[in-house]
């Protein structure tokens, strides 16, 4: 019997969950063959390629996708993951944001869109955006620490060390959070504090470079 766009792309789908690239490149390049209206394979080739890290010519297959099928999520959200990756941070969000609209439910949108506001420096949105995040999965420790990140880049000190300490309670081995409270304590000019914080974020990863620095620094005073 011949095999369908969408059996050929099930195949590949198989290969592709078995970490088999070249075949399942093959089989999505013959669903494409058979059908070229079908929008699936053409989003599939784009995560083969974002994941081996051809992100430009990944955002042009996932945006073939989008043409072929505008409500085909994956292909939103695949195309704001290769944006991101690439520094296109609005192109992210808006990507992101289309993914969730056409009906992707997966609190990972959220913390991807605060992700995009951050690193574009809309730290205010970014900010909103991971409480939205925090308001479903009220354990996920990065978002806390991303949210405690943007407050810190605003100054506003006192409230990003609330948010370090609790990605600490949720993650105690976060040696980030643990370097950056120590980064807060020493802003709000505790140094005890700041100095154990520091040893604390060594003491996980004693490789820390920053840790390290700052550490030496508080014990030349």
């Amino acid at each position: 019997m011949n095999k369908t766009a969408e059996d050929y792309n099930d195949l590949g789908l198989q290969e592709l969950t078995q970490g088999h690239f070249e075949e399942a490149l093959s089989l999505f390049e013959k669903a494409i063959q058979t059908d070229g209206s079908y929008a699936h394979p053409y989003c599939n080739i784009g995560n083969i390629l974002a994941a081996t890290g051809h992100e430009d010519d990944a955002v042009r297959w996932f945006t073939r996708a989008i043409e072929l099928n505008p409500q085909l999520e994956l292909a939103y959200y695949g195309l704001g993951n290769s944006y991101f990756n690439i520094g296109n941070y609005e192109s992210a969000r808006v990507s992101f944001e289309k993914a969730k609209e056409k009906g992707m439910a997966h609190h990972d949108l959220d913390f991807m869109i605060a992700m995009s506001y951050m690193q574009g420096e809309q730290l205010e949105k970014a900010i909103v955006s991971f409480e939205a995040c925090l308001a479903v999965q009220p354990d996920d420790a990065e978002a806390y620490f991303n949210k405690g990140m943007s407050y810190a880049r605003l100054g506003r000190i006192e409230e990003a060390k609330q948010d370090f300490l609790k990605t600490i309670e949720l993650a105690p081995e976060h040696d980030d959070a643990l370097y950056n409270l120590g980064v807060a304590y020493a802003f709000l000019d505790n140094a005890e504090e700041s100095k154990l914080q520091f040893e604390k974020a060594l003491a996980v990863n004693p490789n820390h470079i920053l840790a390290q620095n700052a550490l030496d620094e508080l014990n030349k005073q």
